[in-house]
């Protein structure tokens, strides 16, 4: 038995609108997940067709599809998928990030140019928290885009 679903004009817009505003934002996923939906439930592309269009199982798309029909719209939204809690705080970030813009002369070091040695031995004073030096790097890119 094949089932045809219909959306409403209203929920078809909404799904053009947050295609579009994906693309503003070059949100790669959610292009592709909205796109693969608005062809699927709107214009009624075969699933075999998107598969082979997109690379994608057959799985992956039924799954879109269910959670579209079944939470809507907010299906759409991607979430922290969990993983382990940071070592530092927000607070404790902010602090990070204005006690390498003071520099190391106003921590207490001998030498006015920072490596990721010294910033991890200042975090550990001022936190008691040991990173390895390789992640501190990854540490510092993090901060700079959120700071």
């Amino acid at each position: 038995m094949c089932m045809r679903i219909q959306l409403s004009h209203a929920t078809v817009k909404d799904l053009q609108s947050r295609l579009q505003y994906a693309y503003r934002r070059d949100e790669v996923r959610l292009v592709r997940r909205t796109t693969v939906l608005l062809d699927l439930l709107v214009h009624h592309v075969p699933m075999e067709v998107l598969c082979a269009q997109w690379g994608l199982s057959p799985a992956c798309i039924a799954g879109w599809r269910q959670a579209c029909l079944l939470r809507g719209l907010d299906s759409l939204l991607y979430r922290h998928g969990g993983g382990r809690r940071p070592k530092l705080t927000a607070k404790q970030q902010r602090r990070l990030v204005e006690l390498i813009e003071a520099g190391p002369l106003a921590v207490g070091f001998e030498t006015a140019c920072w490596n990721a040695v010294l910033i991890r031995v200042m975090i550990w004073r001022e936190f008691g928290v040991l990173y390895n030096r390789h992640y501190v790097c990854t540490l510092l890119l993090r901060l700079s885009n959120l700071y």
